[in-house]
């Protein structure tokens, strides 16, 4: 499933009219994603417990900057499969 909105506060009730559809799919293309806060990160979340109910995981593609310091602040990250991710950096606020 490929999103294009951002995942924010303003945006998150429009993904979770569509949560259906959304945690249907055991992927998230979030390369035209241009932002996400904590509010977008915990429908991620949302949506990686329904899959893990099915012994499914969720599978992030490309997300934005903001997720990584976002999921370790939070301690999510183990939950998502992030495949092509591998080269980035651990922490996100290392500067």
């Amino acid at each position: 499933m490929k999103l294009s909105r951002p995942l924010t506060r303003e945006q998150v009730p429009a993904w979770w009219a569509e949560r259906d559809t959304l945690f249907a799919d055991s992927q998230a293309d979030l390369s035209a994603v241009e932002r996400i806060d904590s509010t977008g990160l915990a429908l991620l979340v949302q949506w990686s417990q329904q899959l893990a109910a099915q012994n499914k995981r969720l599978a992030l593609l490309s997300p934005p900057k903001e997720f990584y310091p976002l999921a370790d602040l939070y301690g999510v990250g183990s939950l998502f499969d992030l495949p092509d991710n591998d080269s980035r950096s651990p922490h996100g606020s290392e500067e």
